[in-house]
């Protein structure tokens, strides 16, 4: 997958799509405005995470969650918008640093990192699978995959929990790997027998199978176990501690998109299904 290196900005407002260069690490604070003295949002995204948000042909960044995003700042006039793509240990301390001022990469919930992050209102409902070469044997419970290869990146939810396991199951411990590569390597490595298992979520499992049709097959994971990695099946946006403001504006544009039915019509364009949340989610935010 491509990497970006440029800032890509949308003026959602007037409709117009303009790149500029910047480097990784950002560079406008949370209150820059543009040349038309509307507040300037950077939304940071690792982009490795295909549907939901990755780098398309354009060298843009597309996927599910941008057309989400791109449709609540729709609704909102006084901001413009820009995206950077960077590592996605980057987009965290970004946000921390007051580089950007929303994260945009599937956040799943879990308390550490709502202890430091502000959620939106879910926008997007999840499931997990393990996934391992065709003919091989199957995973489908963290036990069975006691011994043998996982690769994932650090700080991701679902390499979070396999180290959860392991900590409390030393004697049926996974062998992780870290790694930077983008989800379609893992799967290749699984593919080729490189590693034993990986696990992503359903939705981004379909997508790569559908493009590329690796040698490999998929369990579901148990609910109690999926647990593990999320505290809850859904995906968020997240924000800076300071950054109230905005998530409560944002909250807002996600819930009207729920009501008018933006949100399963963008669901259905990515994943073919309605994956909107309930109605109730978009009643009180997590944190």
């Amino acid at each position: 997958m491509k990497k970006l290196a440029s800032i890509l900005a949308v003026t959602l407002a007037a409709g117009v799509l303009a790149t500029g260069c910047g480097s990784s690490s950002g560079s406008a604070s949370k209150d820059s405005s543009s040349d038309s003295g509307k507040t300037v949002i950077k939304a940071a995204t690792g982009a490795n995470a295909k549907p939901y948000v990755y780098v398309g042909d354009d060298d843009k960044p597309a996927g599910y969650d941008v057309d989400v995003l791109n449709a609540v700042f729709n609704k909102l006039p006084d901001y413009e918008l820009e995206y950077e793509v960077t590592d996605f240990g980057s987009v965290l301390s970004g946000l921390n640093s007051g580089n950007y001022q929303i994260g945009v990469n599937n956040f799943s919930y879990n308390e550490d990192r709502g202890a430091s992050y502000l959620y939106s209102y879910p926008y997007d409902k999840i499931s997990y699978v393990f996934v391992t070469k065709k003919g091989g044997k199957e995973i489908k419970s963290f036990e069975d995959a006691a011994g043998l290869s996982f690769e994932d990146g650090t700080g991701i939810s679902v390499s979070n929990a396999v180290e959860a396991w392991n900590e409390k199951n030393p004697d049926k411990a996974i062998n992780i790997t870290y790694s930077d590569a983008d989800t379609s390597v893992f799967l290749q490595h699984v593919a080729d027998g490189s590693q034993d298992f990986t696990i992503i979520d359903l939705a981004m499992y379909n997508s790569y199978m559908e493009e590329f049709n690796y040698d490999v097959q998929k369990n579901d994971i148990p609910e109690d176990e999926a647990k593990m990695i999320a505290e809850n099946s859904y995906a968020y946006y997240i924000f800076p501690q300071d950054q109230k403001d905005l998530r409560e504006q944002v909250d807002k544009a996600l819930k009207e998109l729920k009501e008018d039915g933006t949100l399963t019509e963008i669901s259905k364009k990515w994943y073919g299904q309605d994956t909107a949340p309930e109605d109730d989610k978009f009643e009180e935010t997590i944190n």
